[in-house]
Formats: structure tokens, sequence, C-alpha cells
């Protein structure tokens, strides 16, 4: 039989295991909450943004939803894509790239495709960020619920292209999660990783140029070199090129976008996206992601990277996607996370090693309790700002309806598969969105068609110019259409055609009018 002694010692250790048990719930439980709290901060965010218009942003977002209903469609066979016969995306050589991501659309085409692409759009940029968050909470990085709001405000066109039907809301995902297993060393996962990237989205080299850079960070900070995440990251890469329904059409589109995109110059005009910002309004819009990076260089110590590589692997991929910014605009997705997260990092151990400092003359009291009441005033002013403008440029979108009178106008009174010609690329999503009745003469991406017939595309430039002579006969013959659709207003082309009779306008309204020739 026990005694009262033996009995103190057994129960205060029963206690404790139980509450050593119940310790890790909590925080397990604490830290899903703190996940899903983040969720619906950055959902909030987005949703106000995303439904301050009704347009689905960005021309391409009105293909990837239309495509996802057709692959639904399809299943368990893959759609023919043979809206653009003349490009390097025929039907003989189209792939998918951006077939996962198309995949897990899927859920958003029951029911309308717009608003279903705009929901999408909240819910993938919403999960970008909250995978970054994560990282902040796995990593204990302390502020972080300030940290994410630089997340979310620190550039107004970064809130505006996650706004857009696209993959990089997926891609930051993927590269959150790369982070984690490049850091922790998981190489069976990373490879797992690499393979789904590929299947999600052509900039997946992201990964293989984040295992590159802690390969990096590991030399300059210990003089040794782990390339064991990059090999991994390029085995998982490789299978999801080769074990994938569209090889080997997919490698030759990945060769196709690296000659288009890689060189200093374009072979012909091609969307916005592309071209860097100026100066003053990559300071204005992004000004405080660059602050943020800056404020990380400034407490960056290099001596500190021995005892943890973080920072310095944040630095690196900062400044790889800062310097991509100065050459495409379409990298501010990536800029300015990335930036937040380095700042993170680099500065959050130096306020930990300063203690717990507090001014102890009154004087110093009030003039730190002043100095941190402006930034915070500022800086909240600074990320509404952001917000605002992201809020007003959805708003102000172009009508999502422009092209459906028209579009619906072909379908109707049309041969199926018969050719249309589009004067301006950027227009074929949206009348791919309302008909894929008809084919069209370029669309994506005008690159597409050059690379396909150099020539062809030179008469097609001369004809939408306005400088091509007999613009009706050429049409019909090079191009093999009857109908033109083009933008109901004074341009070069409309002038071209207002010199001719060979035109006969059999639709109109205030946006696009649909041409027959005679």
């Amino acid at each position: 039989m026990a005694t009262s002694e033996e009995h103190s010692l057994i129960v205060p250790i029963d206690d404790a295991a139980t509450s050593h048990e119940i310790n890790p719930r909590r925080k397990r439980i604490r830290r899903l909450a703190e996940i899903g709290l983040a969720f619906a901060v950055v959902f909030a965010v987005m949703y106000t943004i995303e439904f301050a218009g009704p347009a689905i942003l960005d021309n391409d977002g009105y293909y990837h939803i239309k495509w996802s209903r057709m692959l639904r469609d399809s299943a368990p066979h893959l759609p023919e894509f043979n809206s653009l016969p003349l490009t390097t995306l025929n039907e003989r050589q189209y792939a998918d790239h951006h077939f996962l991501f198309h995949v897990l659309l899927i859920p958003f085409t029951y029911g309308d495709l717009r608003p279903g692409a705009k929901q999408a759009a909240v819910f993938f940029s919403s999960l970008a960020l909250t995978t970054l968050f994560w990282l902040l909470l796995v990593y204990k990085i302390r502020f972080r619920w300030l940290w994410l709001a630089l997340l979310i405000g620190s550039a107004q066109p970064f809130l505006y292209r996650m706004s857009m039907t696209r993959a990089p809301g997926l891609s930051i995902v993927l590269l959150g999660l790369g982070c984690y297993l490049i850091l922790e060393r998981k190489y069976l996962l990373l490879a797992v990783l690499g393979f789904v990237f590929v299947w999600s989205y052509s900039l997946f080299p992201l990964l293989f140029v984040f295992a590159l850079a802690y390969a990096v960070a590991e030399y300059l900070s210990s003089r040794g070199i782990d390339l064991k995440p990059a090999l991994a990251s390029l085995v998982g890469i490789a299978a999801g090129l080769v074990i994938n329904p569209y090889f080997p059409k997919n490698v030759s589109l990945m060769m196709e976008h690296a000659l288009m995109k890689l060189p200093a110059n374009y072979s012909v005009s091609v969307g916005v996206e592309w071209y860097p910002y100026e100066t003053w309004p990559l300071a204005e819009w992004s000004g405080l992601a660059l602050i943020v990076f800056l404020a990380g260089l400034f407490a960056f110590d290099f001596k500190r990277t021995g005892a943890d590589l973080k920072p310095l692997f944040f630095l690196i991929i900062s400044t790889v996607f800062l310097v991509m910014l100065f050459k495409s605009r379409r990298f501010v997705e990536y800029f300015p996370p990335f930036a937040v997260l380095f700042a993170a990092f680099t500065i959050a151990p130096r306020i930990e090693s300063a203690g717990e400092w507090r001014p102890s003359r009154l004087r110093d009291k009030v003039i730190f309790s002043i100095g941190a009441g402006v930034a915070g005033l500022v800086l909240v002013i600074w990320i509404g700002s952001n917000v605002w403008g992201a809020y007003t440029s959805v708003r102000d979108e172009d009508d999502p309806f422009k092209f459906k009178g028209a579009a619906e106008w072909l379908a109707a009174n049309t041969p199926v598969d018969s050719m249309v010609f589009n004067t301006d690329w950027d227009q074929f999503p949206m009348l791919f969105y309302y008909n894929s009745h008809n084919r069209f003469i370029t669309g994506l991406d005008p690159t597409y068609l050059y690379n396909r017939d150099p020539d062809l595309w030179s008469v097609y430039e001369k004809v939408v110019a306005g400088d091509q002579s007999a613009p009706a006969r050429v049409i019909r013959e090079r191009f093999g259409a009857e109908y033109v659709v083009t933008e109901n207003r004074r341009s070069d082309f409309m002038d071209s055609v207002d010199e001719t009779e060979d035109f006969e306008r059999v639709y109109s309204d205030p946006n696009v009018a649909v041409l027959k020739i005679r």
C-alpha cells in the first residue's frame, strides 16, 4: 500500500505528463487558429478589392476560366484547343502549361464563370499570402501580424495582379512551401513539389533558382556547399516535364517561352507586363516594398549568417526578384512579398537581440512614443493607400461584356470552326470566353503567330495598321477569314475600311463591330 509520501511523488509526475501532452496540442490549435485568422484577414481584403468591379482582371483570365470549364466538360479526356490554328498554339502543337492550375479552377466553373473566376482569384491570392505568413509562424518570427500587413499592402500593383485569375497566386503558394522544404532539407518532398510546379505553371524554374540560392547562401556563410536541394528540385522538374499529358509538346513550348522572353529585346510588341516600369511609377506604387527591402539590408548582419542562414537566403531571393522586376513589371507579383520575408527574417532577430530595451528618461520616452506613433500612422496610411489604389484600379477595369454581343453574333451566324480576323491579339481571351465556336488569327501572346510564320505576322501588322492595299482580299486569301471583329472606334484599320466598299457592317454596338467581306 502506497504511503502519503509516495502519493506526493506520483501525482505531480502524472500532472506534469498530462500538462506536457496538453501544451503541444494547445500550441497546434493556437497555430491553426492564427493561420485561419490570417487567411480570413487576407481574404477580406482581397475580396473587397476583387469585387470592386465586375470584370475578370487581365484578359487572360477569361481564357483560363473558360478553358477550365472545357476541361471539366471533356473529362476524363483532354479537350482540343483549335481556336488559334495559325499560331504555335495550333491544335497539333498546343500544350497547356497551366494544366494543374486549370484543374484547380474547375470547382469555380459551376455556375456563372465570371464571378467564379473572381472568387478563384480571391482564394488563390489569400492562400498565397497565408502560406508566407505560415512561414513566419513556423520560424517564430516576432511581430508577424505587422509583417502580414506589409505582405498585404507593400505594393499597389502586387495587389492588383494578385486579383487576376492567373497562376502566380498558386506559384507563390508553391514557392513558399519550397522555401520550407529547402530550409528543412526535405529532399523527397522537394522533388514532389518540383513535379507539381511543372504541371501548374511555366515559371517552375523559380524553384530551382531558390534551391541554388540556398547553395550560394550555404557557401557564403560557411564555405560549404549543399547541392542536394538543387538536385532534388531538378529531378522533380525533369520528371514533371517528361511524365506529362502534353509531353513532348510542353518541352517545345517551354523552349519557345524562354526564347521569347529572355532576350533584352522582343521580336514583336508584346503585352505591357513584359516591359519595365519607369522609375517614378515604380517608386510611387511599390515604394513601401522598396523601403522594407532597404530596411532589411540596413539590419542585415553577414556575421550572423553562420548561426542562421535564412536572412541570407531570403536576401538572395529578393535581390533576384528585384533584378527581374527591373526587366519586367510582371515580377511585381514576387518582389514585394519576398522583400517582406527578407526584412522579417533579418530585422526580427535584431530586435530580439536588443532585449527588452525601453527608454528610461521621460524625455526619451516621449520622443520614442511620438516617433513610434508617427511611424505607425504613416505605415497605416501607406498600406491603406495601396489597398485603395488597387481597389480603384479594379473598379475602373474594362467592361467584361464588351465583346459579348459580337462574339455571340459570330457564334450564331457563322459556320463552326470558321476563321474570324481579330484586329488585336489581346481581344482573343474575351472572344474565346463567349465563343469557342470560331477560330481566330492571334491571341494570348503575339509572338505565337510571329514564331509560326513571321511573314504572315508582317502582313497582319500591315493590315491592322491600315497600310495594306486591298485589305479585304488579303484577309480572305492570306488568313482564310470572311469576317472581321474590331473595336467600334476610330482607328487606322477602320480608316482603311472606310476607304473601300469591300466590307459590310453586319453587327455593331457601342463597343465592337463585326464586318463581313463582300
